[in-house]
């Protein structure tokens, strides 16, 4: 028997990886996995927490939320409830980008009615915004991995660093694999991880698709691939592109 726990956090309008990392907790496993959001890392100014891109004409175009910024956890960061971009709510201003760059993509109709719902009431807090995108978005993908939020765990799993406290966390939820996102090569101390929870990395290469626009853009919102193609494409995968990679 293999559960696998993975842990992210909580970007608003996560690339393709975060899901591919999500779907695959419960894909290579012969248990439900356990996928985490760490809602108490830091605010980074510039991070994806409160940004990310979406297609456009000329390549990518960033939408970024306003939000009070502070030396915080993410779960205490609020979003301006003023918050305007070129004289316009933001809500509605990022709603009016993903209507002007998607309308004519084959799977716009189907997904976009619900995800307007949420930019038209969105939650105060950032996290509480990004789940509610984060989960629709996994529905959209037809993934049911179970989510929990690091700040549900009780303070035993805090531990001295990073690396204990995933480790503590895994253990938590009888994870005998933590999969880690390729970046944690660079900062987890594998002292922590042994026999009883080994430590696995997610090993991603950019699926190609198609795109409405020519000149195919990489590493833009999941919603580029939803609207798109409709579905979460794979690891590597190429589909269904010409030889433009464009429609």
């Amino acid at each position: 028997m293999t559960k696998i726990m993975a842990a992210h956090q909580p970007n608003y309008l996560p690339y393709l990886g975060f899901f591919d990392k999500l779907r695959a907790v419960d894909e290579l496993g012969t248990e439900p996995g356990m996928f985490i959001i760490r809602d108490d890392a830091q605010y980074v100014k510039k991070e994806f927490h409160d940004r990310n891109k979406i297609r456009v004409n000329e390549g990518g175009k960033w939408l970024k939320i306003p939000v009070e910024k502070k030396m915080a956890p993410l779960n205490t960061i609020e979003i301006k409830e003023d918050g305007r971009i070129n004289n316009v709510p933001w809500a509605d201003y990022h709603i009016r980008q993903i209507d002007a760059n998607y309308k004519k993509t084959p799977f716009f109709e189907k997904f976009s009615p619900e995800l307007k719902e949420i930019y038209q009431e969105p939650k105060s807090s950032l996290v509480d915004f990004n789940m509610d995108l984060i989960k629709y978005i996994s529905e959209c993908f037809g993934l049911d991995t179970e989510i929990i939020l690091f700040s549900d765990f009780g303070e035993e799993v805090n531990g001295n660093n990073a690396s204990e406290t995933l480790a503590n966390a895994a253990k938590e939820v009888g994870a005998d694999i933590y999969l880690s996102g390729a970046g944690g090569k660079g900062y987890l101390d594998t002292s922590y991880f042994n026999n009883n929870l080994k430590l696995e990395f997610q090993e991603y290469e950019h699926p190609i698709y198609k795109q409405r626009f020519k000149n195919f853009e990489p590493y833009m919102s999941s919603i580029d691939a939803l609207f798109n193609i409709g579905y979460l494409p794979r690891s590597g995968e190429v589909a269904g592109v010409t030889k433009e990679l464009s429609w």
